[in-house]
């Protein structure tokens, strides 16, 4: 039984709708109800942090619910957006927490929202508590081990008892004819060198060894994720990646064949496919790196990689770890981001060989992750390899072109399989460096693109010096550049022939001049010896020439060219920032979280201590943190625009704070969750700052700052609830942060809005999230109102100047079937029926159904309830089914919403057939859509003109109207341009779930439209009377005295000529 991150056992059903407040005075005021406010079309997605704190994202909007007596800081910078409990900050100073724990951008890009356990890593542990051990990970002295989700809250003390560091268990990503030959590869052949004797590991998604070109090639393999899927590769890069380092070529004549066709390849499967794409367990690479290793693999592929961050992360820990024990190289996949600073791990591990990708014309391709090495400045990648349009082996069959670094990668691991056969002495640091000095570099291109330039086979075979180490670093340099900012390497050239060598010593690069220099301009290196040469790196230089930078230095000699990279960091003008806190006795606090930003660049910092230095240049930065307080209080300190000019002390005194003091007038009225948050937008990243608390009066603000910021917003908002309903509050201002907030509202400054929630699947309870819109603020913090049984009716209660937008969810087990997006008003009535596919699109400026050249674009994210609320569907709980037919025959097939379909470069008719089955919905249990028209090429992309009906009947909260009663059922019609208005309507209705029907004539009696039809007994379809007054059409439908369902049936003819017949089966019950 194979794991998948979700089960679709029942149903939830998420509206968002726009509730607008008139503008008041920060103090409580009226609120008035005005126009709809587009909202962020993102689906709800629930997370459960490791200490059980829940948070829900919805596009950029955030809800977090605190646990009793915490508090949360939420900070938002350099794109990523962290949400820490105050009870996590003490194991984060001292380092035994994983920061990306509370990454909720990386929690969710990773899908750890859609699992029931949350998966971890505890390195260095002589005991793990609170959490079975599911596998040994010898590499870093730990284990792997996961915990319910649901039990996180509840084991958390027991987890913090952990003695070593606990990493989260996070996701990697799997990042010929023409390729293999500009490497060089061909040469070696001839000269009798295919990796025989060399053994490869390929840790990937599997290899199909059944494909003729891997057949035999396999010489041992294991499944690391048995849990997830077989042994077989089912997304297909491992095989890919396989027969580019080794694969036979015999499946296409030798056209196809692999850098080192004679190699032994052993398969390690440590991915899975996740829906298309490669997801890799770190516990399942550690496992693999680990047993490829004992294996006796001289070369293991890792084809995958992550973001890096500062330090050591247990992978990087285990590349090394592991190549000083058993000698192995690992030749890693540098990533396909393409920015500075961007290359991902394992690829960063200092005794890694990583990967960039070139295209076949030996270009550095745009994708192709860049240097240097976060922290130090070091030279990663350090070699490039084609990996644009590889063509190799596909599982299954045939050959297949990708494109990435896990492409190139492959070509330098069968590279190095060639190598190690001619010279099996090399281990793997002079492996390393003989490819790195024997590359070639490609002009227009610095070294932190590039490495040392494309691995050259031939040239590594032949060369007889070469130099350790591999690359130099002189790392960061801080300014000033005094008399003592002089570092000197020493660069060892090795000769392997039986003669002495003499090399010509340059340095080239982009460092200015004086910067770098060499201890001599020849050295020689005399036979089966080394000798050296130092490199000196001189700040003192360099004049106002600040940064990264890199260069080379190139020994040439006779056939002889060693290229060796080096990188140094010179830095700009700068200062220290000195962090002193205090708690609110003036004490040194327990505990504390910082953050300092710059708005004009990408810098972060996050801090734990309570006396901290910061290194920045100069400028402005944003200064945040959390206090903590033993009362359970905590205080938030903000400095939004501290100005450094030299050497800078700040003060996070929580004395200076002051209370968060909101009340509402209903003594019934507890608190629920309570936030004061503050957003910055530089000219180069948003930096936010937001301090969560489950009472208004546990939170004190106070702002450091003397002077307003032109652009800071500030948001303070809290939710009460009780048996008056709920009350949302909120209240936005700028320029300035506040030391503390004071809002007392009174009862003539309430809106009170009747919200009625219908009920859609049995059992199934209700939750809704309110988030508030403020201009310039994108993604504000929201509350979640407390959950009731569905069908409910409830007071909810609204306050302050804000316009607020929702979600409501329809939830059953925990599974969400769809998002929609409205209006709210006095009177709300959400989820009710009939539910129907619209064709309002999810993004305006994208229609929903497009062609573009001869392509069908498909955008079918999403359905609508009776009141107009747009929803969007969660493809995990749905059943859909695309069929497009061309001149009434099947043309294409497909499963999902949203779908590129081929058309013919000439005119046809077509019909588009689209299926929906929410999961476990009692009602509107399949919608059923055929469009008919005709397509020809255009010239542009271009909406085509369609019509979408629905039906709107006056339903109880149940959905559910009465026996014997006649119900008026007005339709409702989205339309795509060109479509024009609806020209004939037919509208039909079924007792028996559309097993049998029988169509009538419509008839225009002036300007009314009527469908007659005798009804008898409910066992057949019946046309219902449709009448269009004015522009309303609306359809009569007379139920008979059995309980039971109401199915409905539109069929619809445009001004433009096509046509729609939309079904949706058990439209609504009678009782």
């Amino acid at each position: 039984m194979h794991r998948r991150p979700w089960t679709a056992r029942a149903a939830i059903l998420l509206i968002a709708a726009a509730l607008t407040t008139a503008p008041t005075p920060a103090e409580a005021g009226p609120v008035t109800l005005g126009a709809e406010s587009k909202t962020d079309d993102g689906l709800a997605r629930s997370l459960t942090l490791i200490t059980g704190d829940r948070i829900t994202v919805s596009g950029d909007r955030i809800t977090v619910t605190p646990r009793p007596g915490v508090q949360v800081a939420q900070f938002d910078a350099a794109g990523h957006r962290y949400v820490v409990p105050s009870d996590a900050l003490d194991l984060l100073r001292e380092d035994l927490l994983d920061q990306r724990l509370f990454d909720v951008t990386t929690l969710l890009d990773g899908n750890f929202d859609r699992r029931g356990e949350l998966p971890l890593i505890v390195s260095d542990a002589a005991r793990a508590a609170g959490l079975a051990a599911t596998r040994a990970l010898p590499a870093v002295d730990g284990i792997a081990g996961e915990v319910p989700v649901d039990e996180l809250a509840a084991r958390w003390a027991t987890i913090k008892k952990t003695t070593g560091k606990i990493w989260l268990d996070g996701v990697r990503k799997p990042a010929l004819d023409t390729s293999v030959g500009l490497t060089g590869a061909p040469a070696a052949w001839e000269q009798g060198f295919d990796g025989s004797g060399v053994t490869v590991a390929v840790l990937d998604s599997g290899v199909d060894d059944t494909h003729p070109d891997l057949a035999g090639r396999v010489a041992g393999r294991k499944n690391f994720v048995p849990e997830w899927e077989g042994d077989a590769d089912v997304n297909g890069h491992g095989t890919h990646v396989a027969s580019i380092v080794g694969g036979s070529g015999a499946g296409s004549d030798g056209r196809y064949r692999g850098m080192a066709p004679g190699a032994a390849l052993l398969d390690g499967k440590v991915c899975f496919d996740w829906y298309g794409q490669g997801a890799c367990p770190e516990s399942a690479i550690l496992a693999g790196m680990q047993w490829a290793a004992e294996q006796g693999a001289d070369v293991v592929n890792l084809s995958l990689g992550s973001p890096d961050s500062p330090g050591v992360d247990p992978l990087e820990a285990a590349v090394d770890e592991l190549t000083a024990a058993y000698d192995t190289l690992f030749v890693i996949a540098a990533g396909n981001e393409g920015l500075p600073q961007s290359v991902g791990s394992p690829a960063t591990a200092d005794a890694a060989l990583a990967v960039g990708a070139v295209t076949k014309s030996g270009v550095v391709d745009s994708y192709s992750s860049r240097g240097p090495r976060l922290g130090d400045y070091a030279v990663k990648p350090e070699i490039t390899a084609p990996g644009s349009d590889i063509t190799a082996a596909q599982n299954g069959g045939g050959y297949i072109a990708k494109s990435g670094t896990s492409m190139a990668t492959p070509h330098v691991a069968g590279a190095a399989a060639l190598l190690a056969q001619a010279q099996p002495s090399l281990g793997a640091a002079q492996l390393k460096s003989a490819l790195i000095g024997s590359a070639r570099p490609q002009d227009g291109f610095d070294e932190f693109a590039q490495g040392a330039g494309l691995v050259d086979v031939p040239h590594a075979l032949s060369a007889p010096v070469s130099a350790l180490p591999a690359t130099v670093n002189f790392g960061f340099r801080a300014y000033p550049h005094d008399a003592g900012d002089v570092v000197t390497r020493t660069l060892t050239y090795r000769n392997t022939s039986s003669a002495p060598v003499t090399v010509n010593l340059a340095l080239t690069g982009n460092a200015p001049a004086g910067v770098l220099t060499l201890s001599a301009s020849t050295v020689t290196v005399p036979a089966q010896g080394s000798a050296t040469v130092d490199v000196v790196a001189d700040t003192r230089e360099g004049g106002s020439s600040y940064g990264a930078f890199s260069g080379r230095v190139v020994a040439t000699g006779d056939g002889i060219s060693v290229q060796t990279p080096f990188s140094v960091m010179r830095e700009e003008p700068s200062a220290d920032i000195d962090l002193t806190a205090f708690d609110r006795s003036g004490a040194t606090p327990a505990s504390i979280m910082t953050m300092v930003a710059s708005p004009s660049s990408f810098m972060v910092h996050f801090g734990f201590a309570t006396e901290e230095t910061i290194r920045v240049p100069l400028g402005d930065y944003f200064v945040a943190a959390m206090i903590p307080s033993p009362d359970g209080t905590s205080t938030s300190i903000v400095h939004p625009n501290l100005s450094v000019t030299a050497d800078t002390a700040v003060a996070l005194d929580a004395r200076l704070a002051k209370k968060v003091d909101i009340t509402v007038p209903a003594r019934d009225a507890k608190p629920v969750v309570a936030a004061v948050q503050t957003r910055y937008e530089g000219t180069a990243q948003a930096v936010s700052a937001t301090a969560y608390g489950t009472d208004p009066a546990t939170l004190f603000t106070a702002d450091l700052s003397r002077t307003t910021l032109p652009g800071l917003i500030t948001h303070a908002g809290a939710l009460f609830a009780g048996t008056s309903g709920t009350y949302q509050l909120g209240w936005s201002w700028t320029g300035r942060y506040g030391t503390g907030v004071t809002r007392h509202v009174r009862s003539r400054d309430l809106t009170t809005v009747r919200a009625g929630y219908a009920l859609n699947t049995p059992g199934a309870v209700v939750r809704r999230a309110n988030y508030p819109v403020i201009a310039g603020f994108p993604y504000p913090a929201g509350a979640e109102l407390p959950e009731i049984a569905l069908p409910a009716r409830r007071a909810e209660h609204y306050a302050g100047n804000l316009t607020w937008e929702s979600t409501v969810t329809e939830v059953l087990d925990g599974v969400r079937l769809a998002e929609f997006t409205g209006r709210a008003g006095l009177a709300e009535q959400w989820n009710g029926g009939v539910l129907g596919v619209p064709l309002t699109p999810y993004f305006p400026e994208y229609p929903t159904v497009e062609r573009r050249d001869d392509e069908l674009l498909l955008r079918l994210t999403g359905y609508q309830d009776a009141a107009g609320h747009l929803g969007y569907v969660d493809a995990a709980v749905e059943d859909y089914q695309v069929k497009l037919y061309r001149d009434g025959e099947l043309a294409e097939t497909r499963e999902g919403p949203y779908q590129g379909i081929p058309l013919a470069p000439e005119k046809h008719r077509y019909r588009l057939d689209y299926t929906v089955s929410p999961a476990a919905s009692r009602v509107s249990t399949t919608m059923h859509t055929v469009w008919e028209f005709d397509s020809a090429p255009v010239a542009t992309a271009t909406a085509l003109p369609l019509t979408a009906v629905g039906f709107a009947p006056r339903l109880d909260l149940g959905n559910t109207a009465r026996v014997r009663d006649s119900v008026a059922i007005p339709l409702t019609f989205t339309q795509q341009a060109g479509a024009g208005a609806p020209q004939r309507v037919r509208v039909e209705a079924s007792y028996n779930d559309g097993k049998t029907w029988s169509a009538a004539p419509a008839a225009r009696i002036g300007s009314r439209w009527t469908a007659v039809v005798h009804h008898p007994s409910g066992k057949t379809w019946s046309a219902a009377p449709a009448a269009r007054i004015g522009s309303r059409w609306t359809a009569v439908v007379h139920h008979p005295s059995k309980p039971g369902f109401v199915s409905l049936r539109a069929t619809v003819v445009n001004k433009a000529g096509t046509t729609v017949t939309q079904t949706v089966i058990r439209a609504y019950e009678i009782r």
